[in-house]
């Protein structure tokens, strides 16, 4: 688990800047590992969010309810 919280973080590093990586990913998350190494790994390699069906889950502080999604 230590091996994929560290190439997570070397991949947030490299990809380029995200607002929605930024404001709504969970670091402290053990959740989706793979997940996140895979979506982060595509946008490293240029692919836009658009073209990556499961980028939304791995947001994990994203909101869920959109009534309050902007409070």
């Amino acid at each position: 688990m230590e091996d994929k919280k560290t190439k997570i973080m070397k991949l947030l590093i490299e990809i380029p800047y995200n607002y929605l990586v930024i404001k709504f990913f969970d670091l402290d998350s053990d959740k989706l590992l793979d997940e996140k190494i895979d979506v982060l790994t595509k946008l490293k390699n240029g692919k836009t969010t658009a073209e990556i069906k499961n980028f939304y889950d791995i947001l994990e502080k994203y909101p869920k309810d959109k009534n309050n999604m902007w409070d």
